[in-house]
């Protein structure tokens, strides 16, 4: 049994997180900012820690030998609080590990694979160098770069997964609504790109728990399976019983729609992911990566198809009346 805190243990990936966790026997901490917004944690053994990675002083750790740390922000209204969540948030969850002196044996961070923009071949590995293009992509390279300049006091493990899917997600909900009353616009034809079901990724970041991993080692995830963007609309559709009318539109008016959506998101209550910076993400010819190093390091074997992945995601929508 370990001690492990988790931040952003409140979100979708960190809260299926903990699910995987606690049946292993280990104590799990949460670090939460607000007691009141543990929707999915409820009636867990879990112990919480109130505090704010974007507020060193309320940093009071417990004393654990394991970090996830996935707390942070994919969106936002301004550029600026995605680089006080993702960069200064690691930072302060660095200096208050450092100050506090835990006994770490593993300090593991889930980056993105947007850090990879602008790839030279058909694949995305670790070993090109990175190149992010979005204020997203570069607030996350700059926390995985103050995390590695310190591998040798912390033991780092970084995570660089593709788009994760699953129950609880709510970015690609937001496209499966759209399918669901049958339209489908794709933003890039001729784009190619790599997935993953959530409990794969939740399999790949336990798996570091047992294994002698060295700091500062870089995994880059997804299923291992490259897809269209019409395929992965397909699978949807077909999931909802569904034929869309397929709608390729053109850039110049999706550069325009996402100027409208970033006036919209002054006045929208909550942030919108659609604008001219995520669609330099949206652009790229593919987001295929190679996942070799996970697969021998860490002995990953992804378990679910887009098909498999995308049926339970939408029943679960379902079920839960989000769909």
């Amino acid at each position: 049994m370990k001690q492990i805190l988790v931040t952003g243990a409140t979100g979708f990936i960190g809260s299926h997180l903990i699910e995987g966790l606690l049946p292993k026997g280990h104590e799990v901490y949460c670090l939460a900012r607000n007691k009141k917004k543990l929707r999915w944690l409820q009636n867990l053994p879990v112990n919480l820690v109130v505090g704010d990675c974007q507020n060193l002083a309320s940093l009071n750790l417990p004393s654990v030998s394991v970090v996830y740390h996935l707390a942070g922000l994919v969106k936002a209204k301004s550029p600026v609080h995605l680089y006080q969540a993702n960069y200064l948030g690691t930072l302060n969850l660095i200096r208050a590990i450092l100050r506090q002196r835990l006994p770490l044996e593993k300090f593991v961070f889930v980056s993105t694979l947007a850090v990879h923009g602008n790839p030279q071949g058909e694949i995305i590995t670790s070993q090109a160098p990175p190149c992010p293009l979005t204020h997203y992509a570069k607030s996350k390279w700059m926390a995985e770069q103050a995390l590695l300049s310190l591998k040798e006091l912390l033991p780092v493990i970084i995570f660089r997964p593709t788009a994760i899917y699953g129950p609880r997600d709510k970015e690609f909900l937001e496209y499966m609504r759209l399918v669901k009353h049958g339209f489908a616009p794709i933003l890039n034809p001729k784009g190619t790109l790599s997935l993953c079901y959530v409990a794969d990724l939740i399999e790949a970041l336990m798996a570091v728990l047992d294994r002698n991993i060295p700091s500062g080692k870089v995994f880059l995830l997804s299923d291992g399976k490259v897809y269209s963007w019409q395929t992965v609309i397909t699978t949807m559709a077909n999931m909802l019983g569904k034929q869309p009318l397929l709608i390729k539109v053109p850039k110049p008016l999706t550069l325009s729609l996402a100027l409208a959506a970033e006036f919209y998101n002054h006045f929208a209550k909550e942030p919108l992911m659609f604008s001219r910076d995520k669609l330099k993400e949206v652009f790229q010819k593919t987001w295929f990566c190679d996942i070799s190093d996970a697969q021998t390091f860490l002995d990953f074997q992804p378990k679910y198809s887009l098909k498999k992945g995308m049926e339970i995601t939408i029943r679960w929508y379902q079920q839960h009346n989000w769909l």
